[in-house]
């Protein structure tokens, strides 16, 4: 039987299983539920927690070169670090990010809080970019936008309008930035996940649910440079 690597327990009332980026079961469960509960409700999820944990598994070797920071990405596409000489600062090119050879001199840890400070940065100005060209197209005016370093989620959106977007959104393909913005946009008219909600998504993107799961097949991105 599958066992797991923590059982964290709350004040929670219910149990939930986990599959974390490294592919180890977590169970969340009441502070009062015993352990013979927790392992018999493990053993009637064992085939979804082998197929969460395959997924895992298949998701780190398709994505080797990106997870070990031998690649980047960059809305979508993989880009190739080279240490340029002419390049006096963290530049894209093309499919290729320039590094000057000082930077690449201070070795690989260093090196790679540059390239983290270049994409946020990046993400700064793209980002806001995309928040203004939605709030124009839908009319719809928000009190403030930052981006953030959340651990779990993509955007959120606070009753008095500020909408804050975790900066990992720049490695995304464009269509799911524009997914993410248009979710938190539509949570200034509904502050929950009703249908109502969801209609509204619709009708700016009609096609919401492939990119919900696109998103949610990428979720491990959340994980990267922590």
């Amino acid at each position: 039987m599958v066992s797991p690597s923590n059982i964290i327990r709350s004040r929670r009332k219910t149990l939930a299983l986990f599959v974390d980026p490294n592919g180890e079961l977590v169970v969340k469960a009441p502070l009062n539920l015993s352990d013979k509960k927790i392992y018999e409700f493990i053993k009637t999820k064992e085939r979804w927690i082998t197929a969460q944990q395959k997924r895992v598994l298949q998701t780190q070797y398709l994505n080797k070169s990106v997870l070990t920071y031998r690649t980047f990405l960059y809305l979508g596409r993989e880009l190739q670090p080279i240490v340029e000489n002419r390049a006096k600062r963290v530049e894209r090119v093309d499919d290729y990010l320039y590094v000057p050879p000082k930077i690449a001199a201070l070795g690989e840890e260093k090196a790679l809080k540059k390239i983290e400070k270049w994409l946020r940065d990046e993400a700064k100005i793209i980002l806001h970019e995309r928040m203004d060209l939605f709030a124009q197209k839908l009319n719809l005016g928000y009190a403030d936008f930052c981006t953030n370093n959340n651990k779990t989620r993509w955007g959120s959106c606070s009753r008095d309008g500020k909408i804050a977007l975790n900066w990992r959104m720049i490695m995304l393909p464009p269509a799911l930035v524009d997914y993410i913005i248009v979710h938190e946009f539509c949570h200034l008219l509904e502050f929950n996940h009703s249908k109502n909600f969801w209609a509204l998504v619709g009708r700016v993107l009609p096609h919401w649910k492939d990119l919900r799961l696109q998103l949610k097949s990428l979720n491990w991105l959340l994980n990267l440079f922590r």
